[in-house]
C-alpha cells in the first residue's frame, strides 16, 4: 500500500471502469469531475476480437457543459508518459466503437491519483458506469474540518473561487510550491518534520512543477486552490504532508505570494521605464538644435526645441522610475512565519525561509505582516501618477501629430478608417489615454476597499482590493511599451515647427523682456506695448514682430528676437538651450545607469536565493544534513 492509499495493479486485468453486460452502447453521460492518473494504460473490450482491439480511448466534450470546456482528447493504449484523463460535468465517453456489451480500461502499472469517482446518467440505452479504485481513496479533508461539515454552498462558491484551477496554475500554484520548498527546509531543520516527509514533499514539487500542476488542475476546489493544492500532496504523500503548514497560516502564505508573484512584473516595468528613458534620452540628443514650439493652453507660446520636450518627458519618466524602485524594501521584506497574525510557539527560522525565498528581511510584526497591503497601494499609487504622465505626453503627441502637422508616427504604429479612405489614426496613443483611466480606477478601487477594512487578516483586503495589482501592473507595462514604441518611430516634420515659429508671435515674451532692459520701460507697460504690437501685426497681416519693430532698434543693441536665436540662447532655468538640455541629459543618463545596477542586484539577489534553495534541497540526500545558516 502506498501512502496515497492506492495499491499497484496486480495485472493487466484490474478492472478500474467497466460497462454493464447487458449494454448495448458505448457512450456515457458523466455528471462529477473524475481525475485518474495512470503511469500505463491499456483499453481492452470484451466483445471485439484481436484485430478489432480499440485503438485509443476518446473522451468526448459535450456541447452544453458550462462549467468547463474539455476539448475532445484520445488517449493511446501502452503511452509510457503519465496522461491525465480530465472528465468534467457533462462529457460522452466513447469506449469503443464496436463494443455492445463490456468495455475495461485496466492500468499496467500503477494509479497515482484518483478522485471524485461519481459517475450517473447513462444515455438513452447506454449502461451505468461505475469507477472503482484499487482502494478507497480517503474522503476529502476538504468535506469535513470538524468545525465545518460541509463545502462552501455550490453558488456561493461559484461567485468566491475559481472552481476551474488552470489559472492558479501560472497564477498561484508555482508560488505556494516554491513556498513549501523553503518551508520543508526548514521544518525539516528545526525537527519538526521527518527529512523523509521532507524529500517526498520536495519530490513531488518538483514533478508537479515539471507536469505544469496539470494533476491539481484538475482537482476539484470547493475551498479554493491552495486547499485543493494541499489536498492533492495528502493524497500522494500521507496525512503527514499537511504538516507543511505547521507555524503558518494561509494568511501569511497569501501575504507572501503576493510579493513573490510581483516580482516578475515589477522587475518588467522598470525594465520598460529604463527602455523608455533610454529611447527618450538618445532621441534627445539627436535633436537639441531642432526649433520646436512650446504650447501653452493648446497655443503656440514660446521657442524651445524638440530635445528640450523629450528631456522634460524623460525626466518625469524618470521620478515615476525612482518611485517605483522606492516600494522595494516593502517588497523585499517576507511575510511568512506570521501565521495568522499572532506568530507560533514552534521554533520556526523565519530568517531562513526568508533568505531562501530571496527575501532581505523576515516579518517584523505579525500582525502587520497579514495585515498590511499598503505596497499594492503605494505601488498602484506610483502606476496612478506614471498612467497620468503618460496620458498627458500621449495627449501632447496626439497635438503635434495632428492638425498641427508638427511630427507624424510610421504606417506600423497608425491605424486606418473602415469607412473614411484619408484617415491615419494615432489610436495606440488613445490606447494609452484609456489604459491610464483603467490604472487609476485600480488604485481607486484598492484603496476605497481598504480604507474602512479592521487592521487584522481581512479578505476584503487581501483578496478584493488587492487582487487590483494586477491588472493595474499589466496596464501599465502595455501603456509604457506603446509610448516606447511611438517615440521610437515619431519624426519630426521638416519645416512645420519653424513655420509655426514665426507665424505665431512666440517671441512676444522676450521682446517685452528686452524692452523692460533696454526700452525704460517697467514690465507691465513692456508687456502692454508688446500686446499692442502683436494686435497691429494681425490686424495689418503681417507675420511677426520683426516686421513692424522700427527695425529691431527698440529692443536694445545687438537684440535678435528670432525664434531659434532665443531658444539657443534661453540657458537658465533649465531651458532649451542645447547646453541646457544636454546638463539635463547627463544627469538623466546618470540616473539609468544608476538604476540599472540597482535593479541587477535585485534580480541577481533572487537568483542567489533560488541556487541557495535549490542546494538546500540537495543537501537532504546527504547522509546528514550539513549546516544551514539560519541567521541565529
Amino acid at each position: 500500500m502506498s501512502n496515497s492509499g492506492y495499491t499497484r495493479a496486480a495485472s493487466p486485468s484490474s478492472k478500474l471502469i467497466h460497462g454493464s453486460p447487458a449494454a448495448r452502447s458505448p457512450a456515457f453521460f458523466v455528471t462529477r469531475l473524475v481525475s485518474i492518473r495512470f503511469s500505463r494504460f491499456s483499453a481492452v473490450c470484451s466483445e471485439c476480437p484481436p484485430r478489432h482491439q480499440p485503438q485509443a480511448l476518446t473522451v468526448l466534450s459535450d456541447s452544453s457543459c458550462r462549467s468547463a470546456r474539455v476539448p475532445s482528447t484520445s488517449l493511446r493504449p501502452g503511452s509510457d508518459s503519465s496522461t491525465v484523463l480530465d472528465l468534467r460535468s457533462s462529457l460522452s465517453i466513447a469506449l469503443c466503437p464496436q463494443s455492445s456489451v463490456d468495455a475495461t480500461i485496466s492500468a499496467t502499472e500503477s494509479v497515482t491519483s484518483l478522485q471524485w469517482t461519481t459517475i450517473q446518467h447513462p444515455l438513452p440505452g447506454g449502461p451505468r458506469l461505475r469507477l472503482r479504485s484499487p482502494a478507497k481513496h480517503e474522503e476529502s479533508i476538504l468535506q469535513d474540518t470538524g468545525r465545518v461539515k460541509s463545502t462552501l454552498h455550490p453558488e456561493a462558491s461559484s461567485i468566491v473561487f475559481d472552481a476551474d484551477l488552470r489559472r492558479a496554475v501560472s497564477d498561484e500554484l508555482p508560488f505556494y510550491a516554491e513556498i513549501d520548498r523553503a518551508q520543508a527546509i526548514m521544518l525539516e531543520r528545526v525537527g519538526l518534520i521527518d527529512r523523509d516527509v521532507a524529500r517526498k514533499v520536495l519530490v513531488e514539487l518538483d514533478r508537479l512543477q515539471a507536469d505544469k500542476f496539470q494533476s491539481v488542475a484538475v482537482s476539484p476546489a470547493p475551498r479554493g486552490s491552495y486547499l485543493a493544492y494541499e489536498d492533492h500532496l495528502r493524497s500522494v504523500i500521507g496525512k503527514e504532508a499537511s504538516n507543511l503548514h505547521l507555524g503558518r497560516s494561509r494568511n501569511d502564505i497569501n501575504a507572501t505570494l503576493v510579493k513573490l508573484k510581483l516580482r516578475g512584473p515589477y522587475q518588467e516595468l522598470a525594465g520598460e521605464l529604463l527602455q523608455l528613458l533610454r529611447v527618450l534620452c538618445g532621441l534627445a540628443r539627436a535633436h537639441t538644435e531642432t526649433v520646436f514650439p512650446l504650447h501653452t493652453h493648446r497655443q503656440p507660446a514660446l521657442p524651445s526645441t524638440f530635445a528640450h520636450h523629450l528631456a522634460a518627458f524623460a525626466s518625469a519618466f524618470a521620478r515615476d522610475l525612482d518611485a517605483l524602485m522606492a516600494a522595494h524594501p516593502l517588497l523585499n521584506r517576507s511575510c511568512l512565519g506570521a501565521g495568522a497574525g499572532g506568530g507560533t510557539t514552534l521554533p520556526i527560522l523565519p530568517d531562513l525561509t526568508a533568505r531562501l525565498l530571496g527575501f532581505a528581511t523576515p516579518p517584523v510584526n505579525s500582525i502587520d505582516s497579514v495585515a498590511s497591503r499598503d505596497l499594492v497601494l503605494r505601488l498602484l499609487a506610483d502606476f496612478a501618477v506614471l498612467a497620468s504622465n503618460l496620458s498627458r505626453v500621449a495627449e501632447t503627441l496626439l497635438l503635434w501629430v495632428g492638425d498641427s502637422g508638427l511630427a507624424s508616427l510610421p504606417d506600423e504604429l497608425v491605424g486606418s478608417s473602415s469607412a473614411m479612405p484619408h484617415k491615419r489614426n494615432p489610436f495606440l496613443l488613445e490606447q494609452v489615454q484609456g489604459k491610464a483611466g483603467a490604472v487609476i480606477g485600480c488604485f481607486v478601487a484598492a484603496v476605497t476597499g481598504m480604507h474602512s477594512a479592521p487592521f487584522t487578516n481581512c479578505v476584503a483586503v487581501g483578496t478584493e482590493a488587492t487582487r487590483h495589482v494586477w491588472p493595474g501592473i499589466d496596464h501599465s507595462i502595455g501603456s509604457v511599451r506603446l509610448i516606447r514604441l511611438c517615440f521610437s518611430g515619431l519624426t519630426v516634420a521638416k519645416d512645420a515647427p519653424s513655420a509655426m515659429l514665426e507665424r505665431s508671435f512666440v517671441n512676444a515674451m522676450e521682446a517685452a523682456t528686452r524692452l523692460t532692459i533696454y526700452g525704460g520701460l517697467d514690465f507691465r507697460s513692456a508687456h502692454n506695448k508688446v500686446g499692442q504690437l502683436v494686435t497691429t501685426a494681425i490686424e495689418c497681416g503681417v507675420p511677426n514682430l520683426l516686421a513692424i519693430a522700427q527695425g529691431g532698434r527698440m529692443w536694445g543693441p545687438g537684440v535678435s528676437l528670432a525664434p531659434d536665436v532665443i531658444a539657443r540662447t534661453a540657458r537658465a532655468g533649465g531651458g532649451p538651450a542645447p547646453e541646457a538640455v544636454l546638463a539635463t541629459l547627463d544627469e538623466l543618463e546618470t540616473g539609468i545607469e544608476r538604476s540599472v545596477v540597482f535593479l541587477r542586484e535585485l534580480g541577481a539577489s533572487w537568483s542567489r536565493a533560488r541556487e541557495e534553495l535549490r542546494s538546500a534541497i540537495t543537501k537532504l540526500d546527504e547522509p546528514r544534513l550539513q549546516s544551514i545558516d539560519d541567521g541565529e
